[in-house]
């Protein structure tokens, strides 16, 4: 009796704390960092971005620098090093308004890397947490299982003896 007392009041309790609270919408970038997580994914995402914003950034410094790049194909080239912070210095912007514009590109790119870094690592590890907190549920709830066994098995063994001393 106390025992099945006892377990169905565990069992209660277990269901209690197995109930998610209501979470909170996730901004829109965590959610879209989250949704890249994983290594493929991050691999496409930054050579999409980063030849997007190489692509803009040859487009502009070829519209406001046509001197220093006379070519589209010489714009990409000084765009891709330079938002990739790799940076040859074989092709320079000579103007300050081409500067001005490799200046923009520079922090644009290192930005995107820090805060997609950022991103994928905060996301790392709250998978590694969330692994890790499962796994001490399941430990726990074993160890619940074993307790309420161990005392079924004690109320048997004690309606066993008060049954003895009775009869």
């Amino acid at each position: 009796m106390r025992a099945e007392r006892l377990v169905s009041i565990t069992r209660a309790r277990m269901r209690d704390t197995e109930r998610k609270p209501k979470t909170e919408r996730l901004p829109f970038i965590d959610r879209q960092v989250r949704r890249i997580a994983n290594a493929r994914s991050v691999t496409v995402g930054l050579a999409i971005v980063f030849l997007a914003l190489a692509l803009i950034g040859a487009i502009v410094i070829r519209v406001v620098d046509e001197h220093d790049f006379p070519t589209l194909g010489l714009a990409v080239w000084w765009s891709l090093q330079t938002v990739t912070t790799v940076g040859y210095g074989d092709i320079v912007p000579t103007t300050n308004v081409g500067r001005i514009v490799g200046g923009v590109e520079l922090v644009v790119g290192i930005s995107f890397i820090a805060f997609l870094t950022a991103g994928v690592t905060s996301t790392v590890i709250e998978r590694g947490q969330a692994a890790r907190r499962a796994s001490e549920r399941a430990r726990s709830d074993q160890d619940v299982q074993t307790i309420v066994q161990a005392i079924a098995n004690l109320d048997k063994r004690l309606e066993q003896i008060e049954s003895r001393l009775a009869s």
